[in-house]
């Protein structure tokens, strides 16, 4: 039975639609980051995006209807398109771009070895998997193409290689930001959009609050590994592994010869670099080739005597091999974890940071090293989100993928006296 969310701000006291009316439907990242899927609903089904919240364990998947129609995957970040193999059944027709599609099937693979591992198994395995990517139809930017009974356009998101914003219409126009960057970055132009839209359904991260000014970060992290490299000593900074990767390496790129790059961050990194259309430059490819790729555990053991940066999975120390340099430096107090990204609660990065104590299921010990954090972010702040709604001019926001969404349709509908949800999981909204 449908659910029409109770949370909205609305300028009219009458909500209530005559005849037949659109919905959106949101499956996931409802008040919350993870697990992103939002269902669009008219005479047929359209899915965008199918994303897994893999903390905390175990990880979560959105329940999905049988029949959609078809599906959009905005990128190539787990919490949106870490359960797309679940559409693999119903032969579902999925659209993305194909550095998407060739990232995708990177972290899908690795997320079903993964899970099988850590005794949380994903829904579906390899034959699904495989059966995605036939099922798949890769776009590229502004190329029209048909989902369901809408006519589609992909818009750059400028939030990792390969990101999408969809743009819908069939007479009611609908744009999708998924994650998004309206700011140009080392690696990356900003976004770019529609002319405008009825319905704009908008990711909330830092709704809350702005970034430090990029120029900044960048500097404060060059400094960091500068301090190391003069002591003599070891910075590891834990990554992830697609699209913030890439940006570290970029930052750093005078000390290219003293980086080495490890676990899936190489592999993602060798992807992106054979797209080097969606990058704002050619600088990647010559700075991969000065870096030493590392394999093995014996090689680990050497490379930090050779090479005092090491660039590595996973991000939030979830698993990968920045556990295994983490271990190997941990009474080193001249040595620095920097981390780059924004670190979930529970994480193990997290816990890091906060307590000193690296713990996971196999294992807990004390970190001595210096422990620094960083803004690198691949996300709109405050005065971007603003800056998107102003530029659409929407009648209509849906306020997905945040934890302060309510707070932020609230302020929508005071600032620009437009109607403005919140919706939770599984609740939807009339267009």
């Amino acid at each position: 039975m449908l659910r029409i969310t109770s949370f909205y701000y609305s300028p009219k006291n009458d909500l209530k639609i005559k005849g037949e009316a659109m919905e959106v439907q949101v499956l996931g990242a409802g008040n919350e980051v993870g697990k992103s899927a939002i269902l669009v609903k008219d005479r047929k089904k359209v899915l965008l995006d199918c994303g897994v919240k893999i903390q905390p364990e175990p990880p979560k998947y959105p329940e999905l209807p049988d029949d959609i129609d078809a599906s959009v995957i905005s990128h190539a970040h787990l919490d949106h398109c870490g359960g797309a193999p679940m559409l693999a059944n119903s032969q579902t027709p999925v659209y993305m771009t194909n550095v998407t599609l060739e990232l995708v099937s990177l972290l899908i693979r690795d997320s079903i070895k993964v899970g099988i591992k850590q005794g949380y198994p994903t829904p579906f395995g390899q034959q699904q998997l495989r059966a995605l990517i036939k099922n798949t139809k890769t776009v590229n930017y502004g190329q029209k193409f048909t989902a369901g009974d809408f006519s589609c356009s992909l818009f750059d998101a400028g939030h990792i290689p390969g990101s999408s914003g969809v743009f819908m219409n069939n007479g009611k126009k609908i744009f999708y930001t998924g994650d998004i960057q309206t700011e140009d970055s080392q690696l990356l132009r900003g976004c770019k959009l529609p002319k405008e839209t009825d319905l704009l359904i908008i990711e909330s991260t830092y709704s809350s609050r702005n970034h430090p000014p990029r120029e900044k970060e960048d500097k404060r992290l060059l400094q960091a590994v500068e301090e190391v490299i003069g002591n003599g000593e070891s910075a590891l900074i834990p990554v992830f592994a697609v699209g913030r990767a890439q940006e570290v390496m970029l930052i750093l790129e005078k000390y290219a010869n003293k980086i080495a790059l490890d676990g899936m961050a190489k592999a993602a990194s060798d992807i992106v670099s054979r797209y080097s259309h969606y990058l704002k430059d050619k600088r990647l490819k010559n700075v991969m080739k000065k870096i030493k790729f590392v394999h093995t555990d014996e090689e680990r053991m050497r490379v930090l005597k050779k090479r005092p940066i090491i660039i590595t999975s996973a991000g939030m120390l979830g698993g990968g091999p920045a556990i295994h340099y983490l271990r190997l430096i941990q009474k080193r107090h001249l040595s620095k974890v920097l981390f780059t990204g924004f670190l979930v609660e529970e994480s193990p990065g997290r816990n890091l940071i906060q307590t000193k104590v690296f713990q996971n299921a196999e294992e807990k010990f004390h970190v001595h090293c210096d422990l620094q954090q960083f803004e690198l972010s691949a996300h709109a702040g405050r005065d971007g989100l603003f800056n998107i709604i102003e530029t659409l001019k929407p009648k209509q926001v849906i306020t997905a993928h945040g934890e302060h969404c309510k707070e932020f349709a609230k302020e929508i509908h005071e600032k620009y006296n437009i109607e403005a949800y919140a919706p939770k999981n599984g609740e939807s909204v009339r267009v």
